[in-house]
């Protein structure tokens, strides 16, 4: 487990329904983790996804203007 470097955290208090407080606890015990690290990289993950599909968005009529429809289609276009 990787060493915390309490200059880089910070404390955050949030409320969870009693269920996902047990998932979240089993699943970090499942993987020899901690809470807090699941529940950072949950975090982190679930920013990356939103802020993606927000970019997605915004590109999509120039895309569909290009005839870029799939990942093929980015790849051919630009690889």
């Amino acid at each position: 487990m990787a060493k915390i470097i309490r200059k880089q955290t910070e404390i955050v208090s949030v409320s969870l329904p009693k269920e996902l407080t047990r998932n979240l606890r089993r699943f970090a015990k499942e993987r020899n983790s901690s809470v807090s690290q699941v529940a950072s990289d949950a975090l982190k993950r679930y920013i990356f996804l939103t802020e993606w599909r927000r970019l997605q968005d915004a590109f999509a009529p120039v895309f569909e203007k290009l005839g870029i429809k799939t990942d093929d289609d980015v790849e051919a276009y630009f690889g």
